[in-house]
């Protein structure tokens, strides 16, 4: 089941601990809160950010329950101004809306409902045609059809343009990736000149803006949308950074047979790692799925166990989230929205405010993890890998931060089990963690929906890197099941860091030393100056908007990686190379869905 993963607006002094301004209260245990008077959350003046936007969660519930059926265009006009406060969330019904497309027209729902009770449905947004990273992506997901239809996933893109439009830059997408017997894309492209689609669903990014309209533009969001109509997982890449499909294929692996079976994926895992089994499963119930082993650990707590994956075969139904409240605060996850200021405690960092901790890193970059809670065996995997990632990260002029459900104590208890863990039982854990016992920075950031009485019954996580203005620059959304992968973190910070020093784009499935993309700001003229290599792709459309040239090298660049893959689950060696992007193909028997791409 899926919790609320939205983000929400203003704070108490929410540490975890009841204390006085010297010493917390490590022992305290604190009820969750609803809404206190002494609000320590604090906004930008812009008005999008600080306007308070409430959302009752019976409209979620009457969307859900309306369907699609004989839905008219005037419903579906009305249905879009009714759903103009739709919140980024995981487990929030997608609102429905006309699509008018390369396919035809239809609602959105209707085309949901095509995946039947065992298939995703990836909505993927561009910022306009005969755009370069638009066009890499777009020809892509056109040659890795089969992928997708394989783990059971139907496609369909949007792009702030004209169907006329999408259908001329179809022909320059299928020439660029020598698909040219192809007529058509195998999906439909949505038009949204206007970009009421973009801004009903909170795709705009005010921070990439169209020189020549002067609009913002949407981001590379990507929705992975269940049968149920349910967001499962969510992406906000910058205009400037091309996706990254093997990852989305490793997420969709991941919720599949997380959805199938009562298991969890850890950290950088790939289809044959071994997998956790949930912590509600009794060791009977574990042993059922596979022969368990047990980590020892110094907390005492037997949390953490390991099993072999278990085959999971195509086509199983899926299991429908839970109904969710979804948050009502004022701030929300979107790219170019400041994080809001709020009190805090932090294990390093003792009372402080959390913009103070951002400015005391003094870093241009900070990446910003949130938890539920400590003790659960997937985010002890990424507690394990983000202490490995902060060599890597400060070669980059980035910090880390930690955010967890928990209070200072419980965090200092998980940061020993997860280095010993790591055979680092003598050191500290290398970032700062942010206590939240009291749950009330999840509840005002809208991590966890009002009403909810408890973190357990959420899988509420989310990844944000943040610039140094404190706006968030990528956002990732996944369930508690799936662990995250950092060598993904990594490799689109190194994508900012290059648009912000250099003007230059990255491409579908970039990785550092490959080719990058002329921002489309950039001269021609300017671009052979400046960088070497320029290349110009011909497409059919005779615009030069696909210009290449070889990628500036960084320091860390010429560095092997110190974020290697977990080698404590299941295995003595890893499973994985440090900087591979994707684990060698597995074979396995049957109709299994796993496969490598």
């Amino acid at each position: 089941s899926l919790g609320s993963v939205a983000m929400g607006s203003k704070c108490c002094k929410c540490c975890g601990s009841k204390a006085d301004a010297k010493t917390p209260d490590l022992q305290q245990d604190i009820v969750p809160p609803h809404h206190h008077s002494e609000v320590a959350f604090s906004y930008d003046d812009d008005a999008e950010t600080s306007k308070a936007v409430a959302q009752p969660a019976q409209a979620e519930q009457d969307t859900a329950d309306s369907g699609s059926g004989g839905m008219t265009s005037a419903t579906a006009a009305e249905t879009q101004s009714v759903r103009t406060d739709f919140r980024i969330s995981l487990g929030a019904v997608m609102p429905d809306f006309e699509c008018r497309t390369t396919s035809g027209t239809f609602m959105f729902h209707e085309y949901l409902q095509q995946q039947g009770s065992h298939g995703w449905t990836m909505l993927f947004s561009h910022p306009a045609d005969f755009t370069p990273v638009c066009t890499t992506e777009i020809g892509a997901c056109h040659v890795l059809l089969d992928e997708f239809k394989k783990r059971g996933v139907q496609l369909i893109g949007l792009s702030c343009d004209s169907v006329e439009n999408h259908k001329a830059w179809t022909k320059d997408v299928l020439a660029f990736k020598e698909a040219s017997e192809y007529a058509d894309l195998g999906f439909p492209l949505i038009a949204d000149e206007k970009r009421t689609i973009a801004s009903m669903l909170g795709m705009l990014d005010p921070l990439e803006v169209d020189d020549i309209t002067k609009m913002p533009k949407p981001a590379r969001a990507l929705f992975l949308i269940g049968p149920d109509k349910r967001n499962w997982l969510t992406i906000l890449y910058p205009a400037s950074t091309g996706r990254n499909f093997a990852e989305i294929f490793r997420a969709i692996d991941s919720l599949y047979l997380c959805a199938c079976v009562e298991v969890g994926t850890p950290a950088h895992w790939h289809p044959g790692d071994h997998v956790v089994p949930n912590l509600r499963l009794s060791p009977e119930a574990a042993q059922a799925i596979g022969k368990a082993q047990q980590k020892q650990l110094p907390s005492g707590k037997r949390y953490l166990r390991h099993i072999p994956q278990p085959d999971c075969k195509t086509g199983q139904p899926l299991r429908h989230g839970k109904d969710i409240k979804v948050s009502n605060a004022s701030f929300r996850v979107k790219l170019g929205a400041k994080f809001p200021d709020f009190a805090c405690w932090s294990t390093m960092g003792g009372e402080s405010r959390f913009h103070k901790l951002l400015d005391d890193h003094q870093e241009k970059w900070t990446v910003l993890i949130y938890w539920t809670g400590d003790f659960e065996p997937v985010a002890t995997t990424e507690l394990m890998a983000c202490h490995q990632m902060v060599p890597d990260l400060q070669k980059r002029g980035a910090s880390l931060l930690g955010l967890s459900c928990d209070s200072l104590q419980s965090h200092q208890t998980w940061s020993k089990d997860a280095l010993s863990l790591l055979g680092k039982e003598n050191e500290q854990l290398g970032f700062n963690l942010i206590a939240d016992a009291a749950q009330e920075i999840a509840f005002e950031l809208g991590l966890l929906g009002p009403g909810i009485p408890h973190k357990e019954t959420s899988t509420a996580r989310g990844l944000f890197i943040l610039g140094a203005d404190k706006t968030i620059r990528l956002s990732m959304l996944y369930p508690q099941t799936t662990g995250y992968n950092f060598f993904e973190v990594l490799r689109v910070l190194d994508g900012l860091i290059l648009s912000q020093e250099f003007q230059l784009a990255t491409p579908v499935n970039w990785q550092p030393g490959d080719q990058v993309i002329v921002d489309p700001a950039v001269t021609t003229d300017y671009a052979a100056h400046r960088f070497k290599g320029l290349e110009v792709s011909p497409v059919p459309s005779g615009k030069q908007y696909l210009r290449w040239v070889n990628c500036p090298t960084q320091d860390w660049q010429e560095q092997s990686p110190s974020l290697p893959p977990p080698t404590t689950l299941g295995a003595d060696e890893a499973i994985i190379a440090p900087g591979a992007e994707i684990s060698p193909p597995v074979q396995n028997k049957g109709d299994s869905i796993f496969c490598g791409c």
